[in-house]
């Protein structure tokens, strides 16, 4: 008599392929996943079934593999799909038992040091990315770009022996682990480029140059000049990391439009340099003017002594949440993270996308009265990054005290073609919309305030 999951299975198969027993395994097989999967996504997906040890994109198939921490988790999904349509991203996958019974990790040309055969992976605070469909050049500045949102990046070391992989090491492991989430399965150049990324084996690479290879960012050693490439914005695509490969002309054309730029080359120095003095936030009496753009914007953090995180007190937590505060700040710059603070109540931490953002905050919201509260906006000193929270607290209003906004089309400062077309002031009785409906009347517009309890315009 077969056992309820092979009954379960049996229902399942519809190729013959699948014919052949498959023994429940804490690692489940899953097929057909929609482009650009991440793994956070497959994180918030499958967590909800039992804890995740951990997961392995196959982006080149569009397939990845999940390990459980029990077999009891990994047989609740795969009896549920039996059941029930299970979807990522809104498409519908299949989902079996693997063959294998952990996830390991291969040994590669890039390994250095340790055994040579597969090992059990486990978490570290340095990561393995290997580039899929590599069509573009990669370098470490490529590499800073894509890897340091999520964390402070010590050492980068690229290998081109077999195809192209990367090792980069963070300060920590929960860093690594955030990157990992936020980056494993996804292009850095839109339709190329794909990353798979894992856990490496050493804790600590050794670099002894400064060039397009490998960086120590602890150690400013004499390097060549290599420049950072400012991206089209134009090209730009949330499906991957930094849009459409740059196209200089472009580049030049975009960013000496919106930065009063002359129109010449536009770059920034090497990694852990100081920026140069020709790009800076154009400010105005109302802390106006725009930032850098996402592709540059993290290079800024940390190298004067500024970060991208900002403290906001005297929240009202009856009429205030993530999206709402999000709302507020994303007239200033680009919002990667916000965290309510469950110690200071009325508190919440928020991650922007470059340190200029954080001023154009301060110098338009502080004092700014909200709900009856006087707004008080601080710089964080030292905080680079917010990291991930797997378990918010709820707010009185019922949502997560966290939330992540890294994807986020709402943000307005993803190119310098959206950046220009922002109006930086502070809070006041005028309003300004667009891309309003064509029949869009000013009774619409009243329905709206009422709709959402607000007092309609005169």
């Amino acid at each position: 008599m077969l056992s309820k999951y092979h009954m379960a299975l049996n229902r399942k198969r519809n190729r013959p392929e699948d014919w052949e027993e498959l023994e429940p395994s804490p690692v489940i097989h899953i097929r057909e996943l929609p482009e650009h999967t991440l793994e956070i996504d497959l994180q918030r997906t499958f967590e909800v079934y039992g804890r995740i040890r951990d997961i392995t994109m196959l982006p080149n198939k569009c397939q990845a593999l999940v390990e459980f921490h029990d077999i009891a988790s990994a047989e609740s999904v795969v009896l549920r799909s039996a059941e029930e349509v299970i979807t990522v991203a809104n498409r519908r996958v299949k989902v079996n038992f693997s063959t294998s019974k952990r996830i390991v990790q291969r040994a590669s040309a890039s390994s250095s040091g340790g055994s040579e055969g597969p090992t059990i992976s486990s978490e570290n605070n340095v990561l393995l990315l290997t580039i899929y469909n590599s069509q573009y050049p990669i370098t470490v500045d490529v590499i800073n770009q894509i890897t340091s949102r999520h964390g402070r990046v010590l050492r980068i070391v690229i290998f081109r022996k077999s195809g192209v992989q990367a090792m980069v090491e963070f300060r920590s492991v929960e860093e690594a682990k955030t990157a990992k989430r936020h980056l494993n399965g996804a292009d850095i150049y839109s339709g190329c480029c794909t990353l798979k990324v894992e856990f490496a084996r050493p804790t600590r690479l050794s670099v002894t140059k400064n060039d397009q290879d490998t960086w120590d960012f602890e150690n400013p050693m004499p390097s060549p000049g290599i420049g950072v490439t400012v991206m089209d914005g134009r090209a730009q695509n949330t499906a991957s990391l930094l849009g459409g490969y740059p196209r200089f002309d472009g580049a030049r054309a975009a960013v000496s439009n919106i930065y009063g730029l002359p129109g010449g080359s536009v770059s920034v120095n090497p990694p852990g340099a100081q920026m140069v003095g020709s790009i800076t936030m154009s400010g105005n009496p109302a802390g106006g003017g725009v930032g850098l753009p996402p592709q540059m914007e993290h290079m800024t953090a940390g190298l004067h002594g500024s970060t991208p995180v900002v403290m906001v007190y005297n929240l009202d937590l009856t009429r205030m949440n993530c999206d709402r505060l999000f709302n507020l700040l994303c007239l200033y710059g680009n919002v990667w993270r916000i965290k309510f603070l469950k110690t200071k109540e009325g508190s919440a931490m928020v991650q922007l996308g470059d340190s200029a953002s954080v001023d154009r905050v301060i110098a338009n919201l502080t004092g700014v009265t909200l709900f009856d509260n006087r707004l008080q906006v601080v710089r964080q000193s030292k905080q680079q990054v917010i990291l991930d929270v797997p378990q918010p607290f709820d707010l009185p209003d019922g949502t997560p005290s966290f939330k992540d906004y890294t994807g986020s089309r709402e943000n307005r400062y993803i190119n310098p073609e959206q950046a220009g077309k922002n109006r930086v002031y502070p809070p006041s009785r005028t309003l300004h919309f667009w891309n309003s409906p064509p029949n869009f009347s000013s009774s619409d517009m009243r329905q709206i305030f009422l709709n959402n309890g607000a007092t309609p315009p005169e």
